[in-house]
């Protein structure tokens, strides 16, 4: 699912249109500004009504750690096993186009940030082992963090340098 700029607004669309969209898979990833603006929605949503939301990167990097293109094969492993891992409500797509495959997790619990983090990584670095294509790759990183933690977080910031 993507959205669609034409005068300035933006248009939800996706591949087959005239399908229903409860009838749309889940495997299917929202693209950067499409997963953007539905990010940014949910943290306006979050400080009105006080619910905790996470943000979960999963990316790849290279032998000394810095940020690679994600391969087609493995982006497409990685979106359809969150799809089954993630619950409907959470948003799947691309945090940065090829590079960050984002997930929106909406509502989450108010425990210890530190425990919901850990657990939220466990729980998804066990959903990819499973699968071959991922279980090759040991460059494969997951981080969970909150909204307030994005700001700067850009490639230098996931390569192990200041933004």
């Amino acid at each position: 699912m993507w959205f669609r700029r034409t005068g300035g607004a933006l248009h939800l669309e996706s591949p087959g249109a005239d399908k229903d969209m409860a009838s749309l898979t889940r495997s299917v990833a929202y693209n950067e500004e499409a997963f953007q603006y539905l990010l940014e929605g949910e943290s306006k949503r979050s400080k009105r009504s006080g619910h905790l939301y996470h943000i979960l990167l999963i990316y790849c990097t290279n032998e000394q750690g810095i940020l690679i293109a994600m391969e087609s094969n493995i982006a497409k492993t990685v979106i359809a096993a969150l799809s089954r891992s993630l619950r409907e409500t959470d948003y799947i797509g691309w945090y940065r186009a090829g590079l960050i495959v984002g997930g929106v997790l909406t509502v989450v619990k108010q425990e210890s940030m530190a425990q919901v983090s850990s657990h939220i990584q466990k729980r998804m670095a066990d959903a990819l082992q499973v699968e071959p294509r991922i279980a090759e790759n040991p460059r494969l990183q997951i981080r969970v963090c909150q909204y307030h933690e994005l700001e700067g977080v850009e490639i230098g910031a996931l390569n192990g340098r200041e933004a």
